[in-house]
């Protein structure tokens, strides 16, 4: 019995432990990073306005603008990201939305020490994430879900909701500069402290695949002064076309590289480098 106990004592050890990416879905892309931790591109809701996406953000602005995000937890404001669980999550989460397209989002499930004693328990959080009017969209279903121990009791994995457009949960976020939108929706404004920490040259705003939609503000970027240009000048569009087909490059070797880590399958590369071939 002692040795029974002990191993359920460190079953959630083990469930946290980091696992091999896995091949995504023929239908959407997925980031496994452990057994209950994941980043996965989903169907927006029905009814949704396009996202602004597929955009490149860093990593390091990722950390930047989701590290100060507070949540509320037995009447206490605490960050609703551990520091190391974002800089786990970040690339995944930077490379998602590289590829995410304006109908879909970015789903979130992150299981983690949250507190910071030894002997805290693990617990989930749920959020769902996009771009749209400049800021990265967050909504939060669950900030602290406490699934492991019926987990380990019926062996049943729990059906996980990543917040949603339509429907409030019972989460509190706050975070400086951010719009609240609702308790449990913030949009954290994208805005760069360097040019160097985002993709691809900042001199060029980063802009989304162009679609059939609404115009969307784009992420914000440290200004280049222009050059004065001569009155007979004309304009150029030749500019504007290499950043967009660079952008498409970029989103190409993302693509590669998400195949040679073995993190998406080969039939789900081809599937989307053909997508976005057509749209050069």
């Amino acid at each position: 019995m002692r040795h029974r106990g002990w191993m359920l004592w460190m079953m959630p050890l083990l469930l946290l432990a980091p696992l091999a990416g896995s091949p995504a879905s023929p239908d959407q892309a997925l980031w496994k990073l452990g057994s209950f931790t994941w980043v996965k591109l989903v169907p927006a809701e029905p009814g949704a306005s396009p996202n602004a996406q597929p955009v490149a953000i860093s990593p390091e602005v990722l950390q930047a603008t989701l590290g100060p995000v507070l949540a509320k937890d037995d009447g206490e404001d605490i960050p609703l990201f551990g520091r190391k669980e974002l800089l786990e999550l970040s690339k995944a989460l930077s490379e998602a939305l590289s590829l995410a397209q304006p109908g879909e989002d970015v789903a979130l499930l992150s299981t983690s020490r949250h507190g910071h004693g030894f002997l805290e328990r693990a617990t989930g959080l749920t959020a769902r994430l996009f771009v749209r009017d400049g800021a990265l969209n967050l909504i939060v279903q669950d900030a602290r879900l406490n699934f492991l121990d019926s987990y380990q009791m019926d062996n049943l994995e729990p059906t996980f909701t990543y917040g949603s457009r339509q429907a409030a949960s019972k989460a509190s976020l706050q975070a400086p500069q951010a719009r609240r939108l609702r308790p449990d929706w913030l949009a954290l404004p994208l805005t760069l402290p360097a040019p160097s920490l985002m993709a691809p040259a900042p001199a060029t705003p980063l802009a989304p695949r162009p679609i059939p939609a609404p115009p969307v503000a784009p992420v914000a970027v440290t200004p280049v002064p222009a050059t004065t240009a001569s009155p007979s000048a004309a304009p150029k569009a030749a500019p504007a076309e290499d950043a967009a087909y660079e952008a498409k490059a970029q989103r190409l070797r993302t693509l590669k590289r998400l195949r040679d880590e073995n993190l998406i399958s080969e039939a789900e590369y081809q599937a989307k480098r053909e997508a976005l071939l057509k749209a050069l």
